[in-house]
C-alpha cells in the first residue's frame, strides 16, 4: 500500500472515530454532545459514581435543557446524594417537559416519601399509575402510601377524611 493510501486510510479512520465517539465536549452538533454526556451520566451512575454522573447530566442539560430524561436522571442522582429539594426540582422539570413521563412521577413520589410527605407521594404514585397502568412498582408504592395516609386519617377524629382513590 502506498504512503498516500495509508495516510488517506488513517484520516478516514480518525474522522470516523471522531464522529462515532465525540471527544469530551466536542461533537458535530449539540444534540450529539448532549447524547454523549447523557450516556456518560448513565455509565457513571452504573458505577455508583453519582456526583460524577450528576456533572455529566448537567453538561447534557446545558446543551439540551429540554431533555426530560436527563432531568429525571439528574433527579435520581440528587436523591441518592440526599439533595431532596434539588431532586424534586429536577423531577418537576422533567414532568413540565413531558407530563406523561411516569418514571419521573414515580421518582418524585419516592423523594416525597423520604421527606415524610406521604400524601404528596401517594399523589405522585397515583399520577404514575394513571399514565402507565402496568407500572407495578408505582402501584405497590401507591398502595403503601395510600394505606399510610388512610390509617392516619381513620385513626383521628377528623370529620373530613382524606380520599386518595
Amino acid at each position: 500500500m502506498k504512503s498516500s493510501q495509508v495516510s488517506l486510510a488513517l484520516i478516514t479512520l480518525t474522522l470516523a472515530t471522531a464522529y462515532a465517539v465525540p471527544a469530551l465536549g466536542q461533537s458535530t452538533n449539540s444534540t450529539d454532545a448532549s447524547l454523549y454526556w447523557f450516556q456518560q451520566g448513565l455509565s457513571l451512575y452504573n458505577m455508583d459514581k453519582y456526583e460524577e454522573s450528576l456533572n455529566a447530566y448537567d453538561k447534557a442539560l446545558e446543551l439540551n435543557p429540554n431533555d426530560f430524561e436527563a432531568w429525571n436522571n439528574k433527579g435520581i442522582d440528587l436523591g441518592l446524594l440526599g439533595r431532596y429539594d434539588e431532586a424534586l426540582t429536577a423531577f418537576n422539570n422533567a414532568v413540565a417537559l413531558n407530563d406523561s413521563y411516569a418514571e419521573a412521577w414515580y421518582n418524585m413520589g419516592v423523594i416525597y416519601d423520604f421527606k415524610g410527605s406521604v400524601y404528596t407521594a401517594a399523589q405522585a404514585y397515583k399520577k404514575a399509575t394513571q399514565i402507565n397502568p402496568s407500572y407495578q412498582k408505582a402501584w405497590v408504592m401507591r398502595n403503601v402510601a395510600t394505606d399510610t395516609v388512610m390509617s392516619r386519617s381513620l385513626s383521628c377524629s377528623c370529620q373530613d377524611q382524606i380520599a386518595l382513590v
